[in-house]
């Protein structure tokens, strides 16, 4: 039985661009799909379903924006929260910055939040997929 590693490499994989990492149902690793460049893909099928015919999947993927904003729901500080709820998406991540760097005791705890979404978005992903895995 094929058992999948979830560990520092294969969470960093997910903070790829969307299709930019795919996982091999057949041997268990991640690539990323320029690794695929070298295969001759038949130019009448995309290559998302070039990808899926030869065994491969959408690797899970995190996005600045959905990270931040899941950090900010966890945070204490209602004024804060609700500042950080009034800005517009465009905006969003370099406001999260600013105020990380001005109320640095309200994002003490971002490091581990990090790896904490990560490693769960990883392990929500490989459920769905069947994926037998181990946290390492």
């Amino acid at each position: 039985m094929k058992t999948f590693e979830l560990d520092e490499k294969s969470l960093k994989a997910g903070w790829g661009a969307e299709e930019q990492y795919w996982f091999s149902i057949n041997n268990y690793n991640v690539i990323d799909i320029s690794e695929s460049a070298h295969i001759d893909r038949p130019s009448d099928i995309s290559e998302t379903e070039f990808m899926l015919s030869l065994g491969y999947i959408p690797y899970f993927c995190v996005n600045r924006m959905e990270l931040a904003k899941a950090y900010v729901a966890t945070i204490d500080n209602k004024k804060l929260k609700a500042a950080m709820d009034k800005i517009e998406d465009s905006k969003y991540i370099d406001a999260f910055w600013k105020y990380y760097n001005a109320y640095p005791s309200d994002f003490s705890d971002y490091e581990n939040f990090q790896h904490e979404y990560l490693l769960r978005k990883a392990e929500r992903w490989c459920r769905e997929n069947g994926i037998d895995y181990v946290i390492k």
